[in-house]
């Protein structure tokens, strides 16, 4: 009886802990411990969810790479404790023309548990890392140990909720709705009568795919405008360009379903903060290397109390695919050598908002909780 009783003390200490970890380097076996010293953390976990790199695969058929890909994204969570059933939120690229293609065969080869139960998945057309490789697919995982993963649905508006945060798949405006500030308007009305009587005002963060580029003020307006409505905050936003079919705005948000987040402001920049991650919108860079962007990422998070060690995941998006080994080498630099062990990545060429910028640089950091401190990075 008593070992009974200390069995279930230490396993209930290490349910707590994994959901206080701030920062904790996932290994797989094909991305074994030493790996993240030379390039990027392959998972990090972090206040009980697993974040992941973006896997690309290449075989002769668009299933078979799918495949690959999901079983990648498996040894990945599961490694941090979770697995494919325990899936928020995932973005993918895909050729232009193919994101319904690409979103079918990654579906089907999800186990069928899984596809009653989708995360969160985002098909957006942009090229990747390389021009040879078809997709990639970056992931977020919950950790089974906390409050019960939910998924919503409603008014063609889907959403998976864990840990406090609502992760919304990418949707675009109703078919009747043209314009990119009235679709914007469209999405986020939708959105609000999914979260609830806050709405907006619990929006964090939000990723805006825009089929040009010149529309991103109407973005901004229409999502300042819903925001002060609703009496919240500015979500961190981040704009670049995107093939999207037959529609001007793609829009992918992030809630805060329990506390009331909160925007600190500097002359860097500003980020928005919940209980357990702050979210900065993408930081541009002149610079093909992205050390510049990194560099002011940083100079925000400072303003927390944070610094770019607590940094997780961080998606780039560069103007020029030739130049992806210069970010490679300024995310070395920034993360490898100064403030490891280094995030996860996924790497995208798209156009920011910025004509002179070569590089969009969008980041989410983890808050450092009193009683995590000890666990700060592992």
């Amino acid at each position: 009886m008593q070992f009974l009783f200390l069995l279930g003390v230490l396993l209930s200490q290490v349910v707590a802990d994994s959901r206080d970890v701030v920062k904790k380097v996932v290994h797989t076996p094909w991305w074994p411990a030493g790996s993240e010293k030379t390039a990027e953390s392959v998972g990090i976990i972090s206040h009980g969810f697993v974040y992941m790199t973006a896997m690309m695969e290449l075989n002769e058929t668009l299933q078979k790479t799918a495949l690959q890909e999901t079983w990648d994204v498996r040894d990945i969570a599961v490694a941090g404790g979770a697995n494919l059933s325990d899936l928020v939120d995932c973005f993918v690229n895909a050729p232009e023309g193919k994101a319904d293609a690409v979103k079918s065969a990654l579906m089907s080869a999800l186990p069928e548990e899984v596809q009653h139960s989708p995360p969160s998945l985002t098909v957006v057309e942009m090229p990747g890392e390389y021009q040879f490789v078809y997709n990639s697919i970056m992931c977020l995982a919950n950790i089974p140990d906390g409050p019960e993963r939910r998924t919503w649905r409603k008014d063609d508006i889907y959403a998976v909720s864990a840990r406090g945060l609502m992760f919304f798949e990418g949707s675009v405006a109703k078919s009747h709705v043209q314009g990119a500030y009235e679709e914007t308007h469209d999405i986020l009305d939708r959105m609000s009568r999914l979260v609830g009587p806050e709405g907006a005002a619990a929006l964090v963060d939000c990723s805006a795919f825009v089929t040009k580029i010149s529309d991103a003020p109407r973005v901004r307006q229409a999502l300042k405008e819903v925001v002060n409505k609703k009496g919240g905050v500015m979500p961190a936003l981040t704009i670049v360009q995107a093939s999207l079919p037959a529609k001007s705005v793609l829009l992918r948000c992030t809630a805060s379903m329990e506390s009331i987040p909160r925007s600190i402001s500097t002359t860097d920049g500003s980020l928005v903060l919940t209980d357990t991650f702050a979210y900065v919108s993408a930081q541009l860079d002149r610079n093909s290397t992205g050390i510049n962007a990194l560099e002011a990422l940083g100079k925000i998070l400072t303003s927390a109390n944070l610094t770019l060690k607590e940094t997780v995941t961080c998606s780039f998006f560069v103007k020029d695919q030739q130049k992806m080994f210069d970010l490679f080498g300024g995310f070395f630099q920034i993360f490898n050598q100064e403030n490891p062990p280094p995030p996860t990545r996924g790497e995208y060429e798209a156009v920011n908002e910025c004509a002179e910028c070569q590089v969009a640089a969008k980041c989410i950091a983890a808050v450092v909780q009193p009683e995590a401190a000890k666990a700060l990075v592992v």
